[in-house]
């Protein structure tokens, strides 16, 4: 890994709540560690960022079983990103200042 990127093993199985996750990402990115894209092994080995910026992200396991185009349209025009997919579940992502944004799905 080079200075500009690291990597983390095992997050979904070592944080099994969402929730854990989610705040954990988001603690990383206030610190200048993004995780910009997710793949399918991201599960395994998630590679975060860095970013001088340190931007403020909301980030959201999308709890939805069967997430569908026209929600995810809603979601996108909503401001948020999908980033990838993490252990069959999809990551959102939305800049925000001020109040911590929900997400449009929750449980």
């Amino acid at each position: 890994m080079s200075g500009d990127t690291r990597a983390y093993w095992f997050i979904p199985y070592r944080m099994r709540e969402p929730e854990l996750i989610e705040e954990w990402l988001e603690a990383q990115a206030k610190r200048g560690w993004v995780a910009e894209r997710l793949v399918w092994l991201s599960a395994i080995r998630m590679v975060l960022h860095r970013r001088e910026d340190r931007p403020t992200y909301r980030y959201a396991i999308d709890p939805r079983t069967f997430p569908d185009a026209r929600e995810d349209a809603l979601l996108t025009s909503a401001g948020w990103e999908d980033i990838g997919p993490l252990a069959g579940k999809d990551v959102w992502r939305v800049p925000y200042e001020g109040e911590r944004p929900d997400f449009l799905y929750g449980d």
